[in-house]
């Protein structure tokens, strides 16, 4: 799984959290900010196994960082549920190909293309 998404908000976090040092309040914030930052970067350097077995640890580093540095929370929120769930933002071509099937079907009926020719496009859309 392609772990760039945790190295970037990992690297984020950690440039944030050193920025909110430069005053003593803001290093209450910036701190766990540096470390969250470079536990996401450890993540980003782990085998996939690894990540699995550490997944309670990363959500848990998640939803701080969705607190303290919300773009790095974001960032890594999304590498947590395309991990749990891999197909869940990849888009789906079902409706494409019914909308074809729409419009060869509304062709057809209206004599506009022939019967084999309509079968023709059919087989073509069913076996994107």
């Amino acid at each position: 799984m392609d772990k760039s998404l945790l190295n970037i908000a990992g690297i984020l976090a950690f440039i944030v959290g050193i920025l909110c040092c430069m005053t003593i309040v803001g290093a209450i914030v910036g701190v766990p900010l540096i470390i969250g930052g470079n536990k996401l970067r450890e993540y980003s350097t782990m085998s996939d196994e690894e990540i699995k077995a550490n997944k309670d640890n990363l959500l848990i580093w998640t939803i701080v960082m969705l607190f303290l540095c919300t773009i790095s929370g974001i960032m890594s929120l999304i590498y947590y549920l395309n991990m749990e769930n891999p197909n869940m933002f990849k888009s789906n071509n079902n409706s494409s190909k019914y909308n074809d099937l729409e419009q060869i079907n509304k062709l057809y009926k209206d004599k506009v293309i022939t019967k084999e020719e309509f079968e023709k496009e059919k087989e073509r859309i069913l076996n994107k």
